[in-house]
Order: C-alpha cells, then sequence, then structure tokens
C-alpha cells in the first residue's frame, strides 16, 4: 500500500487539483486578456480618430469665423455653434459596443468672467444607457454635459446628473493629458493615455477614460477628447467563468515594483468579493506552484494568475504606465478546491483498494480454499469425506489417493488368525475406554455407518471439531485412517456376531 501511494505521488496524481486549477485559471486569464488587449486597442485607435475629425471640425468652424482659438472665450454664441457640429461627430462615435461614453473638453468657457471659470471647462458628454450594445436610437443616449439647448433641439435626454460645463481640477485627466502635449510629443499614438477608475466629474460614476489631447495645426491645444469605458460594461465584457469557482473575477490596475493599485483598479466578476473591499496596494507573490497570491495591507489574499498587459503601442515612451490584468479568488476558495480533488481521487483510490481485495477474496474462497481443504484431506488421509470440487485435476488426485489407500489398507478378513492380529485387535478393543465421553460418541457413530460431514450434522458440531476428535481417536486407538478404523469396526462386529450365535 505504502509502496503504492510512493508512486501515485511520484507521478503526480495528487496534483490533480493544482493543475486542473492552474490550466483553468491560465485559459481564462489568456482570453480576458487577449479581449482587453483588443478591445482596448479598438478604442484607442477609434478615440485617436475621433480627436482628428473633432479637431478638423473646430478648425473649420474657427476659419469660417474668421477665429482663432483664443477667440473662441469672447464669443459664447461661436462656442455653442461649434459644440452644435461636435455633437454629431460624438454621436456616430458611440455607434460600438465597447464603450460606454464620448465626450470632447474645449479649452474654453461660456462666461470667462466667472469666479471659478478657471476650473470651468465647456464640452459634451453622451452616455449610452444601454451597455454592451451599439445604441440603436437616441432614446438610450443621455446628455451629461453641454448646452441643454442643443439636447432639446436633437431630442436627446437630460440625464439628472447634468451640468452646464466640466469642472477640471489638478491632477485629473484633463491636465495628466494636455501635460502629455507639453512633453514635446505630437504623435497622437504617443499621446493616448489610459485613466484608472476615473470621473469625469464628481457626480458621474467611475470607469476607464480613454484621453487624447485635440490639437491644431499651428500645435495650439483646443482642449482634450475621448471614451469611457464603465464600471458596469467592463464587468459585462470580463467577468470570468464561475461555473466551477463562485467567487471568481478579474482585476485590472496599474502595477509598480510588484504592487497593483487596487485603488485604481476595475474589477468584474464575483460581486461578494468585491463590495467586501478590495482597495490600496496588493502586492503580489508566487509560489512553487506557480500561482499568483495578492495581498492587501489586511493581509487578505487573493489568489489566481496575473500577467501584464499592453494598452500602449510597444514603441511608445516609456514614462506610460504599466498595467497587469490577473484572474484570482479567495485564497481559501482555490484552496478548498483543491484540496477536495485531491481528497476524491483518494477516495477512488481507496475504492479501488478495497474493491481488488474484495474480488480477491472472493476468488480465494472459490478456486483457492478448495485447493486447501484439499491439502488438508491428504495430510489427514480423510479420502472417505472428500467432496468434490468441480476442479477435474484435483477430483482425479484425490480418487487416485483414495483408489491407492484401498490397495494397500490390510483386509483384516482374510489375515491369519494369528496371536499377532488378535493382540493388536484386543490392543484396540482395550483402548476404547480411554475415549472421552466426546470422542466415545463420535466413535459410536462411525459404527453405525456415518461419515465425518453426518456426524457433524448429527450432533450439531463444526466440521473442524470432528476433525480434531478424529485426530485423537485415531492417536488413541492406534490408527492411521478412518479406513483402518473401520476394519477394526468391522472385526468388532463379526465378533459379536459370532458370539450372539
Amino acid at each position: 500500500m505504502s509502496g503504492l501511494l510512493l508512486i501515485l505521488f511520484a507521478t503526480g496524481i495528487f496534483r490533480v487539483g493544482f493543475n486542473e486549477s492552474h490550466i483553468f485559471l491560465g485559459n481564462e486569464l489568456n482570453h480576458i486578456v487577449a479581449d482587453v488587449e483588443r478591445d482596448f486597442g479598438t478604442i484607442s485607435l477609434q478615440g485617436v480618430s475621433l480627436s482628428k475629425r473633432l479637431t478638423n471640425e473646430i478648425e473649420r468652424n474657427l476659419q469660417e469665423n474668421n477665429l482663432t482659438p483664443s477667440d473662441l472665450q469672447d464669443s459664447t454664441l461661436n462656442l455653442e455653434l461649434m459644440l452644435e457640429d461636435c455633437l454629431d461627430i460624438l454621436s456616430a462615435a458611440l455607434i460600438n459596443d465597447k464603450t460606454s461614453a464620448a465626450f470632447v473638453v474645449i479649452d474654453a468657457t461660456v462666461n470667462p468672467a466667472l469666479e471659478r471659470a478657471d476650473t470651468s471647462r465647456s464640452g459634451l458628454f453622451l452616455r449610452n444607457m444601454l451597455p454592451n450594445t451599439a445604441y440603436g436610437s437616441l432614446s438610450s443616449l443621455r446628455y451629461l454635459r453641454g448646452p441643454a439647448s442643443l439636447a432639446r433641439e436633437r431630442s436627446i435626454y437630460l440625464s439628472p446628473q447634468w451640468q452646464m460645463e466640466f469642472t477640471i481640477t489638478p491632477g485629473d485627466f484633463y491636465y495628466r493629458t494636455i501635460n502629455e502635449v507639453n512633453s514635446g510629443e505630437t504623435d497622437l499614438l504617443q499621446l493616448y493615455l489610459w485613466n484608472p477608475k476615473s470621473k469625469l466629474s464628481e457626480d458621474i460614476s467611475e470607469g476607464m477614460l480613454l484621453t487624447i489631447p485635440l490639437i491644431a495645426a499651428d500645435d495650439t491645444i483646443l482642449g482634450v477628447c475621448g471614451f469611457e469605458v464603465s464600471d458596469m460594461l467592463f464587468k459585462i465584457q470580463y467577468t470570468p467563468s464561475n461555473t466551477i469557482y463562485g467567487r471568481i473575477f478579474s482585476i485590472l490596475a496599474p502595477v509598480e515594483q510588484g504592487v497593483l493599485d487596487a485603488s485604481k483598479a476595475m474589477m468584474a466578476g464575483s460581486h461578494t468579493v468585491i463590495s467586501a473591499g478590495i482597495d490600496g496596494p496588493l502586492k503580489i507573490t508566487t509560489d512553487i506552484n506557480g500561482f499568483s497570491h495578492l495581498t492587501s495591507e489586511e493581509n487578505v489574499t487573493n489568489s489566481g494568475l496575473y500577467q501584464m498587459v499592453n494598452l500602449y503601442p510597444k514603441d511608445t515612451n516609456s514614462d506610460k504606465q504599466d498595467w497587469a490584468l490577473g484572474v484570482v479568488m479567495p485564497w481559501q476558495d482555490l484552496s478548498d478546491y483543491m484540496m477536495s480533488k485531491n481528497l476524491r481521487m483518494l477516495f477512488l483510490l481507496v475504492t479501488l483498494l478495497v474493491s481488488h481485495a474484495l474480488i480477491a477474496l472472493l476468488l480465494s474462497r472459490k478456486y483457492i480454499r478448495p485447493v486447501v481443504n484439499v491439502i488438508g484431506k491428504i495430510r489427514d488421509k480423510a479420502y472417505m469425506d472428500y467432496e468434490k470440487t468441480n476442479i477435474q485435476e484435483i477430483d482425479d488426485l484425490i480418487f487416485f489417493l483414495a483408489e491407492q489407500e484401498n490397495q494397500a489398507a490390510p483386509n483384516y478378513s482374510t489375515l491369519d488368525n494369528s496371536q499377532t492380529n488378535f493382540t493388536l485387535f484386543d490392543t484396540f478393543v482395550e483402548s476404547i475406554e480411554t475415549l472421552s465421553p466426546a470422542e466415545r460418541l463420535v466413535f459410536n457413530l462411525y459404527m453405525e455407518g456415518y461419515n465425518a460431514k453426518e456426524i457433524a450434522e448429527k450432533l450439531y458440531l463444526s466440521i473442524n471439531t470432528i476433525k480434531t476428535h478424529n485426530k485423537r481417536i485415531y492417536m488413541k486407538l492406534n490408527v492411521s485412517s478412518r479406513k483402518e478404523l473401520l476394519v477394526y469396526v468391522n472385526m468388532m462386529k463379526e465378533r459379536d456376531s459370532a458370539l450372539q450365535s
């Protein structure tokens, strides 16, 4: 048994749970990473195209009115007309199932004289209320930023969170995008940014924001545009399969020096885990089995696999943030599943061994036990008590030995009535008195013609008990077999018959 277990351990049979979990998580991870890189790459290209179209539209509008970008601040009417033209472009850009919203922020405000004009920017913000499906009518659109008159003219519903303009603050998506342009780069493919778990405004839900600058032909920065991938859309598109692990989820987050920033992460999957609060830095460690563990400062661990994700072109500048995507679950869930698989394998192994033992026992009863019994018969020379085994070779052997004994047994009926023979007979008769009551009872039944099996049934004893009595009777009466015993019994019967006559 121990040798078999060693072989099973050496062949890795008890690593089935580890292997299955690793393969499942690897497949889910590869699938989601491929989808994220493809979808976010497509959105990035669409964002660059959106930036070019909006920039061209703004420059055309300025040229028609003999204005420069700086003149936007002086004419509220021209700013609203320009946004009206931009609205058509944003509406057309939302005809896809990969983004939840499109927006444009112009580096201008409708009223520069207001106290908070330096943090207010004009623009448009359209959201598709049916994520994961391209909108088919204006009824699915919500108008969150921009002149209310434009929404009324286009019959677009105003959102309850509607405001006239965007509020910008240092360090937000707007300033980070502008700072990329100020670094001297002009290629839009090098300038777009994915902003982790950002908000266009405090009253709007979080999401991944793609931002691209609007750069005029004279290198003037006109503003920022982009797309949003909302929390809801991310969950719909990138939730891993939960057919095996109920609390599995994916996490897309910035990573730096082996630490994921969960405060800026997008997550999709188990609501019970995500809603419990996964926040702050998550330290990444990898064990000898190849599983990665994301451990929070509160020592909460989620385990699975993770992989670096390319959200930017490979030749982009090195200042861009690195991203990683993981498919993980609470460590206890993963550990319990792997243990259950190993216990199942152990149960199957024990069941197999027990079934083999039972089969061996049944085979022994059917084939080996009769052979052992026959060997006992040969040893005791109890050929007359032999029952057929239906094994031809054994039955032939017993028949042959029985014939040999019959031929070799002395025929006391033809012996001379010599003094020696009478002495043996007299000794036999005298020895009968030495038998115990139980032995005498068995002996009497032999005299009546019963065999060992019949005696056992008649006295309600086991055949082994009868064999024990036989051995003692043979020893006390100085006979070597039942055959010889019966010869003396016949002599006693002849003597008694002679005396009676």
